[in-house]
């Protein structure tokens, strides 16, 4: 029989806790409706962003269903929780369970979909460095061309050449260079391939270690966000096919 004496207070505990539950997983609700948008299905990084907040907060909801149970827990322990033969459409429980096995299925689906949007922002990111490296070794190009021809009209002429090197003050080393450059022509084409074979090396380095980099945020991503969608799917499928095929709870006498 329920309890002749319940004190006030722990009937109050079983609604706030209740409300509590109910306010956390309307609050997710809501913000996660508006991250819908502005909504822009083509662009990958506003889908990869929105796949990862939403995976992200997919706990709160959860929170909210605990907290709820919780009150109808307290509500069986302390002999106040009206008798229900079964789970119906019109209780707040079929809802809630309607509501976990959705969210369930949910992030299911949103598994493989952050996966391929974060592989596809990976490859436009690796396509960029490319079009990147591309430019800046035509860039390289010009200037050591330049270069090149710069000195070796410098080098024919000894005025110029002396008049460059009073105002440029150049060390031995670089002295050396010019003379032999104008001793031997040759060595300027020589020493311009050379480089340029270094700088086209540190900029193939370069843009293999970005291409990397990029390689494994997206495997991070794909793992993190992707195994904590399978928790969540998991513990929300969990909660609303416990609650369809549970047993009825028995009415008490």
């Amino acid at each position: 029989m329920k309890g002749s004496n319940i004190s006030p207070v722990p009937a109050l505990a079983t609604k706030f806790l209740k409300l509590a539950g109910i306010i956390v997983i309307l609050f997710t609700i809501i913000n996660s409706v508006l991250l819908l948008y502005p909504l822009n299905l083509g662009d990958i990084d506003w889908r990869l962003s929105f796949t990862t907040q939403i995976i992200e907060r997919g706990i709160l909801p959860i929170l909210g269903i605990a907290l709820m149970f919780c009150g109808y827990g307290f509500e069986e322990i302390i002999g106040i929780a009206p008798p229900e033969a079964k789970v119906s459409w019109n209780s707040l429980k079929f809802w809630i369970y309607l509501l976990s096995l959705f969210l369930g299925i949910m992030f299911l689906l949103l598994i493989p979909l952050h996966i391929s949007t974060a592989v596809a922002e990976s490859n436009q990111n690796v396509q960029k460095l490319n079009e990147e490296a591309v430019i800046a070794q035509k860039q390289l190009e010009e200037r050591l061309g330049e270069r090149q021809s710069s000195l070796a009209s410098l080098l024919k002429n000894n005025q110029i050449l002396e008049e460059y090197i009073s105002q440029e003050q150049l060390n031995e080393e670089q002295l050396a260079e010019l003379e032999k450059f104008k001793n031997n022509p040759a060595a300027l084409k020589v020493r311009t391939e050379e480089i340029r074979e270094e700088l086209t090396k540190q900029l193939e380095q370069k843009k293999q270690k970005a291409q990397q980099s990029t390689q494994i945020t997206a495997v991070k991503s794909s793992v993190r966000i992707g195994l904590t969608s399978l928790l969540l799917a998991s513990c929300y499928l969990t909660i609303g096919w416990s609650g369809f095929t549970g047993k009825p709870r028995k009415v008490r006498q």
